[in-house]
């Protein structure tokens, strides 16, 4: 990674607020280079970050990965990855957990049941699989950090990207009612697709996820700090807002069960019975709110792989009266979703 490169990634993390800058610094450390390599080593980590940096075209963080790569896997290392085509010199389970992740990083609700068992028959763990999919939403989470971030820090005037609403308010995109908030957004359950780590003695877990990505204690820690931070903690943005964006980012990654969480949150905190609803039934067509809909645009541009957010998106945000702060909110909720949206979506199956 060039001096330039790296100088241009700190600015853009440094106006961050302290929290989430921190907590995202701190899991970073646990993702990519763990004290105990024992399950996942810090050169198949950095092989895993590094195609989800190449994937989403973000040319400064797969450079900073590579230069990890081949500083602990030898000069060279970083070009394997890179080149689909050279994957052969790698061995088989490592080039059947860099597929699978590469999967995870471009469409997370394709990934199915099977593919999490074609893992495991393959002699990996259940506990390698958590750790690489942690590498992969920790990476999807920072490209479209970094991208967001650069965009805001470089500035420059640009024509707001103008939305096109085309469904009447209240309706569907077939001209009906909406649905209740409790109807569009039911309350879903999550079984996870690896075997759970049993609940610690003297432990009151029950979140059937958190026992699943206990396989990575150290990481979990650290993502539900970061988690706390981004969503939780006092900020810019507003919590129901913030919870707007989650939903956004959801719909686009194709988590239903986030969708359906932070759905429900949204109306109970903005006390509006349609904006959630209408996003989730008809599409962003159906947000009449300019507010709103900008929002939830420039989330759903920020979640695409690679991420579709330009300056005109950010542009927009201004003109409905979204400061740099409340912009850099809205920035780190989106990018925090592409990545738990990943753990959800491919490690566990929804149901009702």
């Amino acid at each position: 990674m060039t001096i330039a490169s790296s100088d241009r990634t700190d600015a853009a993390l440094a106006a961050l607020r302290a929290d989430v800058r921190d907590a995202t610094a701190n899991v970073e450390a646990a993702v990519l280079r763990p004290a105990d390599e024992a399950v996942l080593d810090r050169a198949d980590r950095a092989r895993i970050a590094l195609r989800v940096a190449v994937v989403n075209e973000h040319q400064g963080y797969a450079e900073e990965v590579a230069d990890l790569l081949d500083s602990v896997a030898g000069t060279g290392a970083a070009g394997v990855v890179r080149s689909v085509e050279r994957w052969s010199e790698l061995p088989e389970p490592t080039q059947a957990l860099l597929a699978h992740c590469e999967h995870v990083a471009l469409d997370p609700a394709d990934v199915v049941a099977d593919d999490i068992a074609s893992l495991l028959a393959q002699g990996l763990t259940a506990a390698q699989v958590v750790a690489a999919s942690q590498v992969v939403g920790y990476a999807s989470y920072r490209v479209r950090l970094l991208r967001g971030l650069e965009l805001l820090a470089a500035g420059g005037e640009s024509a707001p990207v103008e939305p096109v609403t085309t469904i009447e308010a209240g309706a569907t995109a077939d001209g009906g009612a909406l649905p209740s908030p409790a109807e569009a957004f039911p309350v879903l359950r999550w079984i996870p697709r690896v075997e759970p780590v049993a609940d610690p003695a003297g432990s009151d877990e029950k979140n059937p996820a958190n026992l699943a990505l206990r396989h990575d204690p150290d990481v979990l820690e650290r993502q539900t700090a970061l988690y706390n931070a981004v969503l939780m903690s006092p900020g810019h943005l507003s919590r129901a807002d913030r919870e707007l964006v989650a939903l956004a980012t959801s719909l686009v990654t194709g988590c239903r069960y986030a969708a359906a969480r932070h759905g429900r949150r949204h109306a109970q905190l903005a006390q509006d019975r349609i904006t959630s609803v209408a996003l989730a039934e008809a599409g962003p067509a159906a947000v009449a709110d300019s507010r709103h809909r900008a929002i939830i645009d420039a989330a759903g541009a920020l979640a695409t792989t690679p991420a579709a957010l330009t300056a005109g998106h950010l542009a927009r945000l201004a003109a409905v009266g979204l400061g740099a702060d409340e912009v850099r909110d809205l920035l780190a909720v989106a990018a925090l979703f592409s990545w738990t949206n990943r753990l959800t979506a491919t490690l566990g199956n929804t149901a009702r």
